[in-house]
């Protein structure tokens, strides 16, 4: 009988200690965040303009990312990586920089584009939970009158 304890005591121990990893290696791991920002830019007629500037800034990081827009698209997408989920407020400024070309002057616009953490919404993968804000944002552009 004792020796039957010496068996099998350390193997219902070692079984219990592998039963217990396999079930914690299934748990999902928090991954990385994305915002997604998508924006259209027309003008009153409802017509897109391209080669207009944008700038979009972070302000809890304080950073920019600044781009022109394609042309005949009048439309953008851009797609911010970060670590975890969290909140951030951008400040999304248009403008028109080539003058006359491209349907006209503009005048400059910007809007406030605020994410939450209730924005964001689960993208489950096999072992890893990412989460995505998607947000859109439409600018409608006014000629000036200068």
């Amino acid at each position: 009988m004792i020796n039957i304890q010496r068996f099998f005591l350390p193997n219902i121990a070692l079984s219990f200690f592998v039963i217990l990893l396999t079930f914690n290696a299934c748990k999902k791991e928090e991954g990385y965040a994305n915002i997604k920002i998508i924006g259209s830019i027309t003008d009153t007629q409802g017509n897109p303009i391209d080669s207009l500037l944008v700038t979009i800034e972070n302000q809890e990081k304080n950073t920019s990312d600044q781009f022109r827009l394609p042309a005949g698209s009048g439309k953008f997408e851009r797609i911010y990586t970060l670590d975890s989920a969290r909140a951030f407020t951008y400040i999304i400024n248009v403008e028109d920089i080539d003058g006359e070309k491209h349907g006209g002057t503009f005048k400059p616009q910007n809007k406030t584009l605020k994410i939450t953490l209730d924005d964001y919404k689960k993208n489950e993968t096999q072992l890893i939970i990412h989460r995505i804000a998607e947000k859109e944002v439409t600018f409608v552009m006014e000629k000036s009158s200068y």
